[in-house]
């Protein structure tokens, strides 16, 4: 879809006697008008479509060119109706229509039959491939997709495990998770080598790189001159290296997306708070502060204050990464709930924050506060300590255990470790063996429900549900206290800055 800006200018009567309003558009930088006979024009190819504002759609074909226009008039029904015979249904269709109308500009064959037939190829169903066109709608210039195909399919196919299947198949899965990937596929291939070849010779394996990749598809399209501009950003403002780079784009690759004043920006925020030095290592052990509002990292500081912390600054430089994600989401909130009200030994929301804050903003309510109730609800709470180690050793001394005698029958201690880390097969061993170490019917070990059994019917728990609503009102109290510019930064850095 071509970008344009719109300014009302008035309000025209379509051919058929209703009142449309219609605006004045950008169209290549000069404000065209919206002629009234467009809108007529349009009117059944919107129907087709099930969009019910033809004036809106007819604002979004005033922009294009004129024969692309014309060619919506002329083309646009049969294009209509070869899509719903591959099966797109007519919500899917007005989405189409209105995201990316230049595919309804030229006869079937010569556009979209082309551009869907090679994206089926990849292994997506045309549904699958409509959302691709309605989440990156097809630039006019692209009459193919082969030769980026032929680019980064072979790329794929190098940089992954992938248990025989080809690259064209790697590229289709991709596309099938993040539709907007194919973006990558209207550039030209020239071009595109010439980009990855560029991130290789920065040092990036085609592992890391195709990792990378599935993080921002974009990443692929940022020209080596760009890239070298936010790096010499980075060595100015942080005093960073090559190798801090490569790993910035490894694992961080939207920042590669971000303009040159907006990763200035942030590296001198960050700079500003923690000092150049402890900035560097910092963004060395969380380098998505680079490709995040800073925002987001100062309203956590702040929310931290609130939260009863002394030295927020302090609990950052221990632990970056709590600064990479939005603490004023329920989720977090009901972890930090859960774990004041379920760990036996009651600690404040500063402590929790202070030592499991890594827990709190990494893993989701259902693995952190969900497994808590989990264990209540199989009495194993009394099991969990702050430190094993510790626990383990007082046990000793209370059994009368000297030096490294090894003690049979000794207790199955669980840390807030065990709790948020292990995988579900590891986590499950645990609290078998700490219900058999409990108790001697082992009947009644086995009976117990799995994890994954208790978590299916997690949010039909009243307990969870008491949570979660404490949680969200948490976030809503939280929100009051907080000032009004880090809330307004928050929602503005949902969006990203383009390059310049």
């Amino acid at each position: 879809m071509t970008s344009h800006r719109t300014t009302v200018v008035a309000a025209a009567a379509a051919a058929d006697g209703t009142d449309v309003e219609l605006k004045m558009v950008m169209r290549r930088g000069k404000s065209v008008s919206v002629p009234p006979e467009l809108a007529a024009g349009l009117a059944p190819l919107a129907a087709a479509c099930g969009v019910a504002d033809v004036a809106a759609v007819a604002r979004t074909v005033a922009a294009l060119s004129g024969p692309r226009q014309q060619g919506m008039l002329d083309h646009g029904l049969a294009v209509a109706a070869f899509l719903q015979g591959l099966g797109i249904k007519q919500a899917q269709l007005g989405r189409l229509l209105r995201r990316c109308p230049e595919l309804f500009s030229r006869p079937a064959e010569e556009r979209a039959g082309v551009l869907f037939s090679q994206l089926m190829r990849l292994g997506l169903s045309a549904r699958q491939a409509a959302d691709c066109f309605a989440t990156q709608p097809a630039a006019a210039t692209v009459p193919s997709f082969d030769p980026a195909i032929a680019v980064v399919a072979p790329l794929l196919a190098a940089g992954t495990k992938s248990g025989g299947r080809t690259g064209e198949r790697l590229l289709g899965d991709l596309l099938k998770k993040q539709p907007a990937a194919v973006g990558l596929m209207q550039r030209g291939a020239p071009a595109l080598q010439h980009n990855v070849d560029n991130l290789l010779q920065l040092g990036l394996s085609k592992q890391q790189l195709v990792l990378s990749m599935q993080q921002s598809p974009a990443l692929l399209t940022r020209p080596p001159e760009h890239l070298a501009k936010l790096e010499a950003v980075l060595q100015q403002e942080l005093g960073a290296d090559r190798k801090l780079w490569v790993k910035v784009l490894h694992m961080a690759a939207r920042a590669a997306s971000c303009s040159v004043a907006t990763v200035r920006q942030r590296a001198q925020a960050l700079v500003a708070d923690f000092g150049k030095e402890e900035a560097l290592r910092m963004v060395g052990n969380a380098v998505q502060l680079l490709a995040i509002d800073t925002s987001v990292w100062r309203q956590a500081l702040a929310m931290w204050r609130l939260c009863g912390v002394s030295d927020p600054l302090a609990v950052a430089q221990n632990n970056p990464q709590t600064l990479e994600v939005d603490w004023l989401n329920p989720s977090r909130l009901a972890n930090l709930l859960a774990l004041q009200r379920l760990l036996p030994w009651k600690p404040s929301a500063a402590q929790v924050i202070e030592r499991y804050g890594g827990y709190v903003a990494g893993r989701s309510a259902r693995r952190v506060a969900g497994r808590l109730l989990y264990l209540e609800q199989l009495g194993l709470l009394q099991q969990l300590v702050a430190n094993k180690p510790t626990a383990k050793r007082e046990w000793r001394l209370q059994q009368g255990l000297l030096g490294s005698t090894k003690a049979a029958g000794k207790p199955v201690f669980i840390s807030v470790g065990d709790v948020a880390i292990p995988a579900p097969a590891k986590f499950a061993g645990l609290v078998q063996d700490a219900q058999a170490w409990l108790s001697e019917d082992s009947e009644l070990v086995n009976s117990s429900p799995s994890f994954d059994e208790f978590s299916q019917g997690l949010k039909q728990l009243p307990v969870w549900q008491r949570l979660w609503a404490d949680a969200e009102a948490s976030v809503a109290e939280l929100q009051q206290q907080l000032p009004p510019e880090l809330l307004r930064g928050m929602a503005a850095g949902t969006s990203q800055h383009g390059p310049d």
